[in-house]
């Protein structure tokens, strides 16, 4: 089995901005702590047909009136930071197996650090085999998250490099929502095409 780890940054401008300045390296680091210690063991996900894709979501700003369309239940969440795990995968070409898996933080940016960030990714994938497989509970993963070795983490740079970032949609040219609009919503034909990376290193040079 294989697995690939991706990141999104949403459709708002100020989303790429905002978005965890953290080397991708990271997120493939907190999965494989999860995976040799807890997925290998209990012997899940580990089929050799397929290739798991997991695309981490981050979303700022919760919604003010905190209602959403099913009862939310993550033992995870804060006052500022809510989990959601997609309930089981999508098959895709009968040899891909995705899930995305998503935070919506206030407290979530472009500031976040490294080791910070790696609890972050670490929760969302547990929150997801919570959601998903009865044999975990959220003890196992409250244990487990201590062994995230915090200097190796931080080893990495920060903020990292806009190619070691890494996240989807990075190297094509799309439309987002503008700038001026923050994340309010606008109609798509207010939206505005950019190259995420020209856009990105005006803000942040390196």
């Amino acid at each position: 089995m294989s697995f690939i780890i991706k990141r999104s940054w949403g459709v708002n401008y100020k989303s790429l901005l905002a978005r965890p300045r953290i080397s991708h390296k990271v997120s493939e680091y907190v999965f494989d702590i999860i995976n040799e210690n807890l997925l290998k063991p209990s012997k899940v996900l580990q089929s050799d047909k397929y290739v798991y894709v997991f695309t981490l979501s981050f979303s700022p700003s919760i919604p003010k009136n905190r209602k959403f369309p099913f009862p939310y239940t993550s033992p995870f969440a804060t006052e500022t930071r809510f989990f959601f795990g997609q309930k089981g995968f999508r098959p895709f070409e009968k040899v891909e197996k995705w899930a995305t898996l998503s935070v919506i933080a206030d407290d979530i940016d472009h500031s976040i650090t490294p080791y910070e960030y790696g609890t972050v990714v670490f929760k969302m994938f547990a929150d997801f085999l919570l959601s998903n497989y009865k044999k975990f509970d959220k003890e196992i993963f409250d244990k487990l998250i201590l062994q995230l070795d915090k200097n190796y983490i931080e080893s990495f740079a920060f903020p990292a490099s806009f190619e070691e970032q890494q996240y989807s949609l990075d190297d094509i040219e799309l439309p987002v929502i503008p700038l001026s609009e923050g994340y309010n919503w606008v109609d798509i034909d207010k939206w505005t095409k950019i190259n995420p990376k020209v856009e990105y290193l005006k803000h942040y040079p390196m």
